[in-house]
């Protein structure tokens, strides 16, 4: 079953599937979340999460700009 969760962080969006799915694995293994990739018309997002409260993927964003310098925004699960 699938994760259930309100937010999600959203690290990207490229115009490549394998690229985005390589992408999120990576991120998903070395910050220990689950991910998904999610098409929107022609670009493919990379979203870590779901996470249940926005405090939770608050504390993602934090790490990822920490550990990663990477910026992200968060957004409703779909």
């Amino acid at each position: 079953a699938a994760a259930s969760g309100r937010f999600v962080v959203q690290v990207g969006a490229v115009s490549d599937q394998t690229r985005a799915q390589q992408y999120q694995q990576r991120l998903s293994q070395q910050f220990s979340v689950p991910g998904r990739v999610i098409q929107n018309g022609a670009v493919w997002r990379i979203q870590l999460g779901p996470f249940a409260s926005k405090a939770e993927a608050s504390a993602l964003q934090q790490r990822l700009q920490t550990e990663a310098q990477l910026q992200s925004f968060i957004a409703s699960a779909q």
